[in-house]
């Protein structure tokens, strides 16, 4: 897997496998992956796996649901900072109203299979 296509990194989903791009140049790492560093524009990417594992940053609980997440509402969407670094954003399993969720709650990763896709969600450790 070389190239940093948004293709490679849902094939990577679908694999149970958080993979990000970090930058030669000036080491940060990112996600979703993308083959310019935006720190400092370096182009000599690599790729590397992260573990899942992180804490939320913020939240919200969502009412009145996207076309796609009919009949799962509520439901929370959170800014997760992963402990290797980048954030990322991601539905919170098994949460309803919200008021289990905290700010600085841990997390682990959840791959959910849905249709075709593989979705990266979290779920409260």
């Amino acid at each position: 897997m070389s190239e940093f296509t948004s293709k490679n990194y849902a094939d990577s989903l679908a694999e149970g496998k958080i993979r990000g791009s970090k930058c030669a140049k000036c080491g940060m790492l990112h996600l979703p992956p993308r083959p310019v560093c935006p720190e400092c524009g370096g182009s000599e990417m690599t790729w590397e796996e992260v573990s899942g594992d992180g804490v939320i940053r913020a939240f919200t609980v969502v009412h009145v649901p996207l076309s796609t997440m009919v009949g799962r509402s509520p439901y929370a969407v959170a800014v997760v900072k992963l402990d290797d670094g980048p954030s990322v954003s991601g539905l919170v399993l098994d949460v309803d109203e919200g008021d289990t969720l905290s700010v600085g709650a841990r997390v682990v990763a959840e791959f959910v299979k849905e249709g075709e896709k593989t979705a990266l969600c979290f779920k409260l450790v």
